[in-house]
């Protein structure tokens, strides 16, 4: 995965933990200091103000800061007792317990935000408490913290220690976006090359199209038709932008659409629910489409992330039953959380003839949600190449000079308890595209007036 779409999946988390609304919560039931399971976070609530921290064995660092009248932005809040309180995010729930007094590290933290040798500890201690997949990525952990806890590290050498560590996790979850002096996060740019690829495969195939939205690469959203040999063909190329609320107006692409996108949701109470609504529907009528088809073909090789919620909709179109399929749990310094377990049950319109998922190295993030969820569903056959193997939630932490680090902390598990953190989703039938964005790409792209290898397998396979 390319360091562009890294810091997409980064900036979507940011900005999506200030679109979650919900009903009025008395101001005296949630005052207090409240500690969550797993996460290393701690907020603190009175009459006046939420203070969220950053905490680990040796920091207590202040993140960030909201008026009591806006603690709504952080989620739905529900005090299950005296002790205990939650918080939902979509399909995330938070568990939080009350204690009696900040850790003894907080004026510690405040003192030395910007020692670069005290930093480094932090984030050496940030990921030894909450990163599970040092084994899978073959990192030795504590050899990183031998090479540099004697070293004097000066302040223009921190952040090339740090990105050359997170390099050699190979973990497109994990990274660490330096603001600018003014306080900016980096700007970047996309290109349009994936973009042409996605539409020369639909029209090879599909003749007349139906394009729906707008993905962050500037091309539809959501393609689909029917082959010339009555194949179903859906081709989704991100997991978000699905709500109808919000326009684009300037016909924005990249980046710049994406701030768009979810600057325009922090007003709107419901977004994840207008998300789900929105992809329901539209499958529905897709379903509607395609029902007379021999199979169906769902292309998301190009699908580079998005929301989970969303994933999950589209799965339910093609089950007949309630399905268990996965479950996942975070990193507690001493252990995991409680694992959380996910089903789903049928859409009102579903598909039962046989389905087709195609997958590459590029498949990542809320995508493989999809992937995964397959693996529970009988009638659902996987080709391509195995996807990119980068399943949990990004969690934000800030470090005590203000830099950012997202890192992996959730294990997800499919229903026989295997994970697939850095493998990737496994095909049932391989093509051996490259790891290489570019070059994934670039052979896609020279053969395609030949046709499409992974198209045409389907067609060979419904043939037998």
């Amino acid at each position: 995965m390319t360091k562009k779409i890294k810091i997409l999946f980064y900036l979507f988390i940011l900005f999506s933990a200030h679109i979650v609304f919900a009903q009025t919560v008395p101001e005296d039931s949630l005052k207090g200091i409240w500690k969550m399971r797993g996460y290393g976070k701690i907020i603190t609530i009175d009459e006046n103000i939420v203070n969220n921290y950053e905490v680990s064995s040796i920091s207590c660092t202040l993140s960030s800061q909201l008026k009591r009248d806006d603690i709504l932005q952080l989620g739905t809040f529900k005090r299950m007792n005296q002790k205990l309180l939650t918080i939902t995010q979509g399909l995330k729930v938070y568990t939080l317990d009350e204690i009696e007094e900040l850790p003894k590290t907080v004026e510690y933290s405040s003192t030395k935000s910007e020692y670069p040798n005290y930093n480094f500890d932090v984030f050496w201690n940030m990921m030894n408490e909450n990163y599970p997949f040092f084994k899978e990525r073959k990192m030795d952990w504590l050899s990183i913290k031998e090479k540099y806890q004697s070293k004097k590290i000066k302040k223009n050498q921190l952040r090339h220690i740090l990105k050359n560590i997170i390099k050699q996790l190979n973990d497109g979850h994990t990274t660490l976006i330096i603001p600018k002096k003014n306080g900016a996060f980096p700007h970047y740019t996309t290109n349009n090359k994936t973009a042409v690829l996605e539409d020369k495969i639909l029209e090879y195939y599909v003749t007349n199209p139906t394009r729906y939205g707008t993905s962050i690469k500037g091309n539809g959203l959501l393609n689909y038709g029917i082959t010339g040999n009555n194949v179903g063909y859906i081709q989704i190329n991100n997991m978000m932008f699905f709500s109808d609320k919000y326009k684009n107006p300037g016909a924005l692409s990249g980046y710049d659409y994406l701030f768009d996108y979810l600057n325009a949701s922090e007003n709107n109470p419901n977004h994840f629910d207008d998300e789900k609504s929105g992809i329901r529907a539209l499958m529905g009528k897709i379903i509607e489409d395609l029902q007379g088809t021999n199979a169906i073909i769902i292309d998301v090789r190009f699908n580079s992330g998005g929301y989970d919620l969303v994933s999950l909709e589209i799965l339910k179109h093609f089950i007949t039953e309630e399905t268990k399929l996965y479950s996942k749990k975070a990193k507690l310094s001493n252990g995991y959380t409680t694992p959380e377990f996910f089903s789903i049950l049928p859409a009102e319109k579903t598909y039962d003839k046989p389905v087709f998922l195609l997958t590459s190295h590029q498949t990542a993030s809320a995508p493989e949600i999809l992937a995964l969820g397959t693996m529970a569903v009988k009638n659902i056959t996987r080709i391509g190449s195995n996807t990119e193997g980068i399943f949990s939630d990004i969690l934000e932490k800030k470090l005590p000079n203000g830099w950012i680090l997202n890192l992996s902390n959730e294990i997800y598990q499919d229903i026989t308890g295997t994970c697939y953190e850095s493998i990737g989703i496994p095909p049932n039938y391989k093509i051996n595209y490259s790891h290489n964005e570019n070059a994934f790409i670039r052979n896609l792209k020279k053969n395609i007036d030949n046709g499409d290898e992974a198209i045409d397998m389907v067609f060979k396979l419904i043939e037998k």
